[in-house]
């Protein structure tokens, strides 16, 4: 459960990952942004950014305002945080996650 991520190489070269755990869906999406510390504005950092919706959509046709997302930086120590991140989210709202529809019976939020 929430276990079995992969290492972070596999996010540094520009991987997506996704999953579901009992009626909660998760994105995790590498990114970069310009280092603020840099003038030239040609070095980035790298960081993930992890997203949770609950089922049965997909994260396009799920209303925005079901949707929760928290940035991580890149880094083992970051996936690291963002699976914890993923474990508390699960666990602190199993009202969030219980007795999801089924996609055959409801519409997409949008």
């Amino acid at each position: 459960m929430l276990s079995g991520f992969p290492l972070y190489h596999y996010f540094h070269c520009g991987n997506p990952y996704s999953g579901s755990e009992g009626g909660m869906r998760y994105l995790i999406v590498p990114s970069k942004r310009a280092d603020p510390a840099d003038e030239s504005g040609k070095k980035k950092i790298e960081y993930l950014a992890v997203t949770v919706w609950p089922e049965p959509w997909s994260l396009e046709h799920t209303a925005d305002e079901k949707k929760t997302t928290q940035e991580f930086e890149g880094g083992q120590e970051g996936l690291d945080s963002a699976a914890a991140w993923l474990a508390e989210m699960y666990h602190g709202q199993p009202e969030r996650w219980a007795d999801r529809p089924s996609i055959l019976d409801c519409e997409p939020d949008k």
